[in-house]
């Protein structure tokens, strides 16, 4: 199922406090955890972000196989690297100082969905990115 679509842009205060798209929120909010993982990407300038169900997913996948293998590093990446990011009153979340460095946020965040996860852009970033994979899907219909 995609839990998360569309593209949502939301400003960033001055504390680093962001919304998460309204509509995310529910399938974002459980029993004893509200927010998300989050970790600076490893293939992009951006933010990687996942429900809680996607770590648990990945954390089963370790538990069947040594999670040092270098075919399991990207979801040990996940797990040990990653931050957990609470909800607060307003549904915002703050983004760590290291992944806005990392991803170029500054003062708008921009979450684009990508079914059971999530990333978070500089808006200007993801616009060169998004040229780039419309290009690269040109070239694949020729």
């Amino acid at each position: 199922m995609s839990d998360f679509i569309g593209r949502y842009l939301n400003k960033v205060d001055k504390k680093g406090r962001v919304s998460v798209p309204a509509s995310w929120r529910p399938k974002l909010i459980g029993e004893n955890f509200s927010g998300i993982i989050a970790q600076s990407s490893l293939v992009e300038k951006t933010i990687d972000a996942f429900p809680k169900q996607y770590l648990e997913i990945l954390q089963s996948r370790l538990d069947e196989n040594d999670p040092l293998l270098e075919n399991n590093e990207y979801e040990s990446t996940i797990i040990f690297g990653g931050s957990v990011l609470s909800f607060d009153n307003e549904g915002r979340v703050v983004l760590p100082d290291l992944y806005k460095n990392e991803a170029g946020i500054n003062n708008e965040a921009l979450f684009v969905g990508m079914g059971r996860r999530f990333r978070i852009w500089d808006p200007v970033i993801f616009d060169k990115y998004f040229d780039k994979a419309k290009a690269y899907m040109d070239k694949r219909r020729k």
